[in-house]
């Protein structure tokens, strides 16, 4: 069974790195151990399948909100087989497992954070959209005030206009009473001046008439 020693380089003690190995280790069967060096470095040993060791040192470069792998320095040897797990090394003074959940909170936390963040982000834009689609509605609002003044300004004139048309209608009105009043008076005048010369007419056609009947009784004796 192959044995596989790595040195890890980099952001990689006090970010909760090694916790990620153990998990990796035993997600591929591995065993062995994971060491932080005074050097800054992360030492990985581990045994196991060949190709669970390659498809292991794969996936140890790893980069998020803490850790950030630079550099792995890796060799093949025999293995020993003298792991029956995979674990954690730690040094004294380490507060171990109470330290790696605490970073791995604080990654849970920054992931949060970021999420908030973009959240933030596209609401500030949707209030920035909202606020521009506010901003239109009131220009249109505008224009339609003024549209209206304009309406209500040509209304204002077509009124004006009929009230002149009426004005002008009252006044040809009285003047038609006006002329009719004084047609009519024309009128009654010549109907009594027809009538004076009708009755002068048979006044004197009546004595002629009479000076004519005159004659005749004269002439016939009577």
């Amino acid at each position: 069974m192959p044995r596989l020693t790595a040195f890890v380089s980099g952001m990689v003690q006090k970010t909760g790195y090694r916790s990620r190995v153990v998990i990796l280790a035993n997600a591929f069967g591995l065993s062995g151990y994971v060491q932080n060096l005074r050097s800054g470095k992360v030492k990985i040993v581990a045994e196991g399948d060949k190709t669970d060791l390659t498809r292991f040192l794969n996936c140890l470069t790893i980069r998020d909100a803490l850790i950030d792998v630079q550099s792995i320095e890796n060799e093949i040897s025999a293995g020993t087989d003298e792991f029956t797990g995979f674990e954690k090394m730690v040094s004294s003074g380490e507060t171990d497992q109470r330290l790696d959940r605490a970073a791995d909170l604080l990654k849970d936390l920054i992931v949060v954070t970021k999420d908030v963040v973009v959240e933030l982000k596209s609401t500030h834009e949707e209030i920035r959209g909202i606020r521009d689609e506010v901003k239109g509605a009131r220009e249109d609002i505008k224009g339609v005030r003024d549209e209206v003044k304009a309406a209500r300004e040509d209304i204002k004139g077509v009124n004006v206009a009929v009230q002149n048309v009426c004005q002008a209608v009252n006044n040809i009105g009285n003047a038609l009473s006006e002329k009719i009043d004084c047609a009519k008076d024309e009128i009654v005048n010549e109907v009594k001046g027809l009538r004076s010369d009708l009755r002068g007419d048979l006044k004197g056609r009546l004595v002629r008439m009479d000076a004519d009947l005159s004659q005749i009784k004269t002439k016939c004796g009577l």
